[in-house]
């Protein structure tokens, strides 16, 4: 018999570590730089809403860049990034959108030397 354990479920198993919530060595999140190179193709709700606070548009980008970079799933999403749930479905919405296509190659074409 096989026992699934879910990744969150790890900590709880007398493991102490704390990997799961920790970046990867070498991962750099967006610059101050980078962020001003595309903020500009990312269009945020403007005005009231209700319900939760949505996540912060440059966070859901780190996140699906971290994602992409380090080849995990979304459930593997350290905490850090928020729900990756949220992640993930904020991510899928700016791919249906084209504005992840655009933010990647503008990135591309920035950090080359």
């Amino acid at each position: 018999m096989v026992k699934a354990v879910r990744l969150d479920d790890q900590a709880k198993n007398g493991d102490d570590s704390t990997d799961i919530e920790r970046l990867q060595p070498g991962y750099q999140r967006l610059t101050d730089e980078q962020w001003s190179w595309i903020k500009h193709i990312v269009h945020s709700e403007e005005g009231p809403r209700r319900g939760r606070p949505r996540t912060d548009v440059r966070t859901i980008v780190d996140a699906a860049l971290y994602k992409t970079r380090t080849g995990i799933t979304w459930r593997e999403l350290p905490a850090e990034f928020g729900s990756w749930q949220t992640a993930s479905r904020r991510h899928r919405e700016l791919i249906a959108s084209s504005q992840w296509d655009e933010i990647t190659r503008t990135l591309t074409e920035r950090d080359l030397p």
